[in-house]
């Protein structure tokens, strides 16, 4: 497996969510026992699309499973990241929202794939009277002059694309152009020593630099 690939998958297990990581030229799903616990069910179930299918929300279907081979090679060759918003049928019965958020790659086979992590967004959706979550523990800190080091449009960029935004939307947001959203993240990469954008986001995410 690659290196860039294993780094990846490490610092999505430390998000603690649900991994999983999908060949799109295989139709290969694999899991891991977070990604089952959030479902409801047993490790080892989900092989393919197909067996993850009946799990979705009827309406949600076509969002959560589309594949067009086109947007995909588009967010390879530009290092998009891909993320959607969609419910789940847990095997008790209750109905569930989940974000998705990936990268897609090509392996060392030369196969395409998608490498991500879904969570639980269930009480994002909730109306204002449901209680309020519990507050999450202190985020680790880096070494100071680490985080001294990003600019406030790099920590702006990173913000965005820590909540699945692409470069082009994230340069509507912020008003600028792609090309300098991509030059501000390739920056932050570099001064956070990480190996691309979501590599970035991952490490100020969990060191509150965002």
């Amino acid at each position: 497996m690659d290196i860039d690939l294993l780094l990846l998958i490490s610092h999505l297990k430390n998000l603690k969510a649900g991994l999983w990581d999908y060949n799109i030229d295989l139709d290969i799903l694999e899991c891991d026992a977070t990604w089952h616990d959030l479902l409801g069910i047993g490790p080892g179930m989900m092989r393919s699309i197909a067996d993850f299918r009946p799990f979705i929300f009827p309406d949600d279907v076509d969002r959560a499973t589309a594949i067009d081979p086109e947007s995909v090679n588009a967010m390879i060759e530009l290092d998009e990241q891909y993320h959607v918003d969609f419910r789940v049928v847990r095997s008790d019965g209750q109905v569930r929202w989940w974000r998705s958020v990936a990268s897609l790659i090509v392996d060392s086979h030369h196969h395409r794939r998608a490498i991500g992590c879904v969570t639980d967004t269930t009480d994002l959706h909730r109306g204002d009277l449901d209680p309020a979550p519990a507050a999450p523990p202190p985020p680790e800190r880096v070494v100071p002059d680490i985080a001294s080091r990003l600019s406030g449009r790099e920590i702006e960029c990173l913000r965005w694309v820590s909540i699945g935004k692409t470069a082009w939307e994230t340069s509507r947001i912020v008003e600028i152009s792609q090309r300098t959203v991509e030059f501000h993240l390739s920056n932050a990469a570099r001064k956070l020593e990480a190996k691309n954008k979501v590599h970035a986001a991952v490490i100020a995410v969990r060191a509150g630099i965002i």
